[in-house]
């Protein structure tokens, strides 16, 4: 993984990129919150299936650059950038979790240089929430604090890491809990850029944003998630021509990355095929 610096106007974007730019490239939107690092086996797998991985940590992230507050529009500019910067013409757009809301206006975006679009466990947020028990607390306490960033100290305390967070995540592997609530392990300050980069992604119609989409698009989504609803993402394929739908029994949110290896082959299955076909042509 080679990682560098982008300026996206006044803000230093820690880019990360694995591969060497020979390869078509995936630009991955992950999640508010998130470090590069945790995309590694994924990047790895990708790889394997010949596709760059691209991505970068977003505002609202831990120790990330720029004003407190973000919005979609900032996101989106900052993937224009970060493609700018590494001279990536064309790409595959790609999010996780909040990652796939902002995915979503970064393929609008570019046009036809957006090779097509994947949704992997989505926040989509049809009923104004990620529709799940633990998605919903979280958007519900970043809205909280937007509203009133008083409000921020006493989040800071009931959501503090006291140990249990392997078994409320349903992870076993405790580095990757420890990057997976890097969040909350920060002071109020942090906290408080983490709640306003995701209530940032809140802002949108998910209807349009979807029935917008020209390009070949996946959606990805397991049923027992409890951070994001599978019926959101079974919703946005609906109203996408020629989407591909994959929900799975089992998995969790973070199968990602407890996972990469299937994640990588599913992507670039679909990856792979939505360049040998055109948009909205029916999946057989």
């Amino acid at each position: 993984m080679r990682t560098e610096t982008v300026r996206s106007g006044e803000v230093a974007l820690r880019v990360a990129r694995h591969g060497d730019g020979r390869q078509p490239a995936v630009l991955f939107v992950n999640a508010v919150g998130m470090e590069n690092a945790l995309l590694a086996g994924l990047g790895e797998h990708l790889r394997t299936h010949g596709l760059d991985l691209v991505t970068w940590e977003l505002r609202g992230s831990p120790g990330a650059d720029g004003p407190p507050r973000a919005t979609l529009e900032d996101h989106t500019a900052d993937a224009l950038a970060v493609l700018r910067a590494l001279d990536i013409s064309r790409a595959h757009v790609a999010g996780w979790c909040t990652g796939a809301s902002i995915g979503l206006f970064v393929t609008h975006a570019l046009g036809t240089r957006a090779l097509s679009f994947t949704s992997v466990d989505g926040a989509l947020l049809f009923t104004g929430t990620p529709g799940a028990r633990l998605g919903n607390a979280v958007f519900d306490m970043c809205a909280k604090i937007s509203a009133d960033r008083d409000r921020a100290g006493f989040y800071h305390d009931a959501v503090r890491p006291r140990g249990n967070e392997s078994a409320v995540l349903g992870v076993r592997d405790e580095d990757l809990t420890r990057m997976l609530t890097r969040p909350y392990r920060q002071d109020v300050e942090a906290l408080t850029r983490f709640a306003y980069g995701i209530h940032a992604t809140c802002d949108y119609d998910p209807v349009a944003a979807c029935a917008r989409l020209r390009v070949p698009s996946l959606f990805v989504a397991r049923e027992d998630d409890e951070m994001v609803s599978h019926r959101h993402t079974r919703r946005a394929a609906a109203l996408v021509a020629g989407a591909e739908l994959s929900v799975l029994p089992v998995g969790g949110h973070y199968a990602l990355f407890t996972d990469p290896a299937g994640a990588a082959g599913t992507m670039a299955a679909f990856m792979h095929g939505a360049v040998a076909r055109p948009a909205g042509t029916p999946v057989r």
